[in-house]
């Protein structure tokens, strides 16, 4: 159910959906934990007290950042019985499975207050400020400080004969990885997996199977060396950098996890099984070296990864804020337009009108001649088509749907957009002449946001020439071909032009020579046509008004549009 449709319920019912979900959630968890405990006693070398890779911490660290804190107690006590189900069932002694679980919910309670504390409001692993906080608090602080108090209790319930030191440095590493795994992971999953999934395209898909594919493949000759060689080359550690760089670059946060979680599962593989380059020292000295490798590769890849998402929204954010201006832009510049399109659409309806009333005559009449009668009837069908494609073109314009390109004639947006504004030229007084070459090449172009531009262009032109004689308003608009598949469309007026110096801070936000001008109009036509790959510039001519060009190349990049 989506959040609106949540919303949209009786409270009573709501809260229940609420209860339910949330009770759900902790089952899930209770069981994830179960899951993770077996999953790092399977992982823990023989003669080592602590596993290579303890899941259930960073799973519990994950959950309660997701959960609001004053619900953090019931997600302590839902891993409870999963925690004794999966170490008593291992056959650890009871001391220490209540030993384990203290220190275990420390870790997770460390973390999660710290990073509370320094990100108040719920953080993101999408944000590059937030990841930095989850990372240094959740992976470094909280494992560190409560290695201690784990290894104070595995001595001082003398569970395993390992000195002190040895146990902080085996279990704040193993920690460590472990949020460097998890955490992220879960995190992405629960706050971006489904947009993600849902608006991803399938070539992207596509792609990230064969990124996984190749990681696997490098991962796996890389770890399952059967011969451990302690001279080995250092540049093979470099093997899956080319893949994890590909899964930060294109597949953000979310892809970056998994690509974490695939090298080192196959990592950590091939140490248990005395494969690859980790494996030719004791066991305490192969699992410190797996998990630095492992640490250190992570750490930097996944706020790379991060940053680049974050990059990604805000351009995301800044294209959709261009895009509500220009529209915006747009409806004002139909306002200025509604007595003369209020006139367009009076002249069929009372064409329509006119026609009806005289059908109406003629039948009540005792002759009907169905010769006139049929022209009539073709009469009302013409003015409601020209009513009709009227009010189209406004619904086009004033709409503010999704950009969409397409091959467009460059010749009949310039009759569409001087159809638009005939009776606003018509009112001003205002000859417009077209020069149009044929045939033109096809334009890849938005049909609506061109538009935009071109109706801006005619209504400054017309404006520009509201002080002129009234024989002297001459609009001349030319198309022609420019360079190999381009087009320039070309406006002329025969205003009063403007100084040579002014030509680019025409182009700037609020400058504007009109007495009740925003100073938008321009620079939002010039972020259109750059956004297609063109240029859009303006020339004074000396005694002669002004020109503005609009260049498109043969197929821009479309920087507007969704890849």
């Amino acid at each position: 159910m989506t959040p609106g449709g949540l919303l949209s319920l009786p409270a009573g019912l709501r809260l229940e959906r609420f209860r339910l979900s949330f009770a759900a959630g902790l089952v899930l968890l209770a069981v994830a934990y179960f899951l993770g405990a077996k999953l790092g006693f399977v992982l823990t070398p023989q003669r080592l007290p602590i596993s290579m890779l303890w899941p259930p911490n960073a799973l519990l660290l994950a959950a309660l950042l997701l959960t609001e804190p004053r619900r953090w107690w019931m997600l302590v006590a839902a891993v409870l019985p999963a925690h004794f189900a999966a170490e008593l069932h291992s056959g650890v002694p009871l001391a220490m499975v209540f030993g384990w679980f203290v220190s275990n919910c420390s870790e997770a309670l460390l973390g999660a207050v710290a990073i509370r504390l320094l990100r108040p409001r719920p953080p993101r692993f999408d944000s590059f400020a937030d990841a930095c906080v989850i990372l240094l608090c959740g992976a470094l602080f909280a494992p560190i400080l409560s290695s201690f108090l784990d290894a104070a209790l595995v001595k001082a319930i003398g569970w395993n004969d390992t000195t002190f030191w040895q146990l902080v440095r085996i279990r704040a590493t193993a920690n460590t990885l472990a949020a460097l795994i998890v955490v992220p992971l879960v995190m992405t999953l629960v706050q971006n997996a489904r947009e993600a999934l849902a608006t991803a395209p399938r070539r992207l898909l596509v792609e990230a199977a064969l990124l996984f594919a190749g990681l696997a493949t490098v991962a796996f000759i890389l770890f399952s060396n059967l011969e451990p060689d302690a001279r080995s080359s250092p540049a093979l550690f470099y093997a899956p950098l080319p893949f994890m760089l590909w899964a930060a670059a294109r597949l953000g946060p979310l892809g970056m996890s998994f690509a974490n979680l695939l090298l080192t599962a196959v990592a950590i593989w091939g140490a248990m099984n005395g494969l690859g380059p980790f494996a030719g020292g004791s066991p305490e000295d192969n699992a410190r070296a797996v998990q630095l490798f492992l640490i250190a590769a992570s750490v930097p890849l996944l706020l790379l990864a991060v940053l680049l998402e974050e990059r990604r929204r805000a351009e995301r954010d800044a294209r959709e804020q261009r895009q509500q201006l220009a529209h915006l832009a747009r409806v004002a510049t139909l306002g200025g337009l509604s007595g003369a399109l209020a006139h367009e659409l009076n002249q069929p309806l009372t064409a329509i009108l006119s026609n009806a009333q005289a059908a109406q005559y003629m039948l009540g009449s005792d002759t009907i001649d169905m010769r006139e009668l049929e022209e009539i009837l073709k009469d009302i069908v013409a003015a409601d088509r020209r009513a009709s494609e009227v009010i189209r073109r406004l619904r086009a314009l004033f709409m503010n749907e999704v950009i969409q390109a397409q091959d467009l004639d460059a010749n009949e947006l310039v009759r569409e957009v001087l159809g638009l504004a005939r009776g606003d030229l018509a009112a001003r007084d205002i000859e417009v002449v077209t020069n149009l070459m044929q045939p033109l090449p096809a334009m890849r172009a938005d049909r609506v946001q061109f538009q935009q531009v071109l109706l801006n262009l005619v209504l400054n032109a017309s404006e520009a020439m509201a002080a002129a004689p009234a024989g002297a308003r001459r609009l001349t608009v030319s198309t022609r071909a420019a360079g190999e598949g381009g087009v320039q469309i070309s406006f002329y007026d025969q205003g009063p032009g403007f100084k040579p110096n002014d030509a680019e801070r025409l182009f700037e936000p609020f400058y504007t020579t009109k007495p009740k001008g925003l100073g938008l109009g321009l620079p939002i036509s010039r972020s259109i046509i750059a956004a297609h790959g063109g240029k859009l510039w303006g020339e004074s001519r000396a005694g002669a008004g002004a020109a503005f060009h609009v260049l498109l190349p043969p197929s821009g990049p479309l920087a507007w549009l969704p890849h």
